[in-house]
């Protein structure tokens, strides 16, 4: 039986869905977290059965609602926590960390 792996490909215990995974972000696109990153991660996230949440310092906002990600108002340079349990927790948060890394070539 082969273990799961963590996001920096180390081998982990068994995950059960209730258990929470989470990942640090930096925002390095200079946009920061715009409507369009937000509306991405509102349809990566259509493909998973995971619940996530995106924080910036003290406030935490469901990654599913665009006008909750719009509200954290995070800028480039940002460190935000994505974090999710359910089923496909560890891909929803890779998906989304993803999302966040890509830089808008218009903004280059």
């Amino acid at each position: 039986m082969s273990l799961p792996h963590d996001l920096s490909g180390h081998q982990c215990p068994e995950l059960s869905p209730q258990d929470p995974v989470t990942l640090r972000v930096i925002l390095l696109d200079p946009g920061g977290l715009n409507l369009r990153k937000c509306v991405d991660i509102v349809h990566t996230l259509q493909r998973h059965r995971a619940q996530v949440t995106i924080r910036r310092d003290e406030r935490v906002e469901d990654a599913a609602s665009i006008l909750g990600l719009m509200s954290l108002a995070a800028p480039c340079g940002t460190e935000v926590l994505l974090s999710a349990t359910g089923p496909t927790a560890i891909a929803a948060v890779e998906d989304v960390a993803q999302v966040l890394a890509d830089i808008a070539l218009e903004t280059l």
